[in-house]
């Protein structure tokens, strides 16, 4: 496979416009309790609004997904960047929570443009630089949301519809940038030859590489996720630390991250193969999660979180990479959704979890838990998709 021409351009063009996208979905998130409490809303329908957009997510990212692979990646990200600008414009003008509930709704059922922007990285990308581009869309979304929250919680001194139409502003600024300056990377006659049916992606998934890396993908986010949304909780109960501290620990996280992805991922790339990778490092982080919340005191946590951290960030781009090796282009874009679509789900109950299992287990064992998911994740990987290894090359042809 060749690389398109200007393929640099290309990848920061999708860099910045996913960075754009992940600062206007920072801004948002953290001020909706505060929008809906304005509003009457009660603490449940807040715990509900939360949901609602990775609700959405879960039916939108594999249609999204598929459109891509049918009509083009620049249709679907339009359509995706699109739904975002309108949404965050409902949300501006809201003067009830039904508009608000719509807003969220709209834009999770528009949702999937980091599946799509995955798949246009990896038809211009060959297999050598696909890692590390891989990376850098990593680290421009972990940018983009360490930055976002700072940005709204400064615009809504003005009001709370501020940090909405700012965000609002981001999207059409991105959409701008997708019409002038990014090509669609697949050829219009390829468009022709991909059937828009559900019984592809189900034969995709009947392959077992495919359905063994998804099943991976599932338990490890859902350990990670578990670990990650009931961080604060953990740290009130385990450490009693205090806002700033916590608020400190979660930033570091998120700049290690963007430094494994962004510098870090290129270099391991460039030494070992992404299935290497997994095979040793989410043993590691196996044991750093099982341990970490055993920590009693914040400078033996950040000790820990640290290499968990970095192994984070080389594992999940690892395995996204090897799941855009493991179909054929034409099928990549709803693959990549479908992937989506269990983050989304993840991201639903990983709070859940985690709160009881804090509430009723123990915050120390919360660490041990998270790590019995990836475990999970790990056994599939290592008994299901490794044995298939060898047929993976099939699929990587255009």
């Amino acid at each position: 496979m060749t690389q398109i021409k200007g393929s640099k351009n290309i990848l920061l063009t999708l860099f910045l416009i996913v960075f754009a996208d992940m600062v206007g979905f920072g801004l948002i998130i953290p001020l909706l309790p505060y929008y809906a409490k304005q509003f009457g809303a009660t603490d449940i329908l807040v715990g509900f609004l939360s949901t609602v957009y990775p609700l959405g997510q879960i039916f939108a990212a594999p249609l999204i997904g598929r459109l891509s692979d049918k009509f083009g990646r620049k249709i679907a990200l339009l359509l995706s960047i699109g739904g975002t600008f309108f949404s965050l414009l409902i949300l501006g003008f809201a003067r009830s929570l039904t508009l608000i509930f719509i807003s969220r709704l709209l834009d999770g059922l528009t949702g999937g443009n980091i599946a799509v922007a995955q798949s246009y990285i990896s038809d211009f990308s060959d297999e050598k630089s696909r890692s590390k581009n891989l990376g850098l869309i990593g680290a421009a979304f972990g940018l983009g949301f360490i930055l976002g929250p700072a940005i709204g919680g400064f615009l809504s001194k003005w009001g709370f519809s501020v940090p909405a139409f700012f965000a609002s502003a981001l999207a059409f600024m991105n959409l701008i940038n997708i019409v002038v300056f990014l090509p669609d990377s697949r050829p219009a006659a390829d468009h022709k030859k991909v059937p828009y049916t559900f019984e592809e992606l189900v034969k995709t998934f009947s392959q077992p590489k495919v359905a063994s890396l998804l099943f991976t993908r599932l338990f490890y986010s859902l350990g990670f996720t578990t670990f990650e949304s009931s961080f604060t909780l953990f740290a009130i109960r385990r450490l009693n630390l205090e806002l700033s501290q916590t608020g400190f620990v979660l930033a570091y996280i998120g700049v290690v991250l963007v430094i494994t992805q962004g510098l870090l991922v290129g270099k391991v790339a460039k030494k070992f193969a992404e299935y290497v990778v997994i095979k040793y490092l989410m043993p590691l982080a196996i044991l750093l999660l099982a341990v970490y919340s055993f920590s009693s005191n914040l400078a033996t946590l950040v000790l820990f979180l640290t290499p968990l951290s970095i192994s984070s960030g080389l594992i999940g781009v690892s395995i996204t990479s090897l799941t855009t090796k493991s179909v054929s282009k034409d099928k990549l874009g709803g693959t990549l959704g479908i992937f989506s679509s269990a983050d989304s789900l993840v991201r639903i109950v990983s709070p859940l979890i985690g709160a009881i299992v804090i509430q009723y287990v123990g915050s120390r064992f919360l660490g041990v838990v998270v790590a019995i998911f990836v475990s999970i994740g790990f056994v599939i990987f290592r008994t299901k998709f490794l044995p298939n290894l060898a047929t993976m090359t099939e699929h990587t042809t255009i």
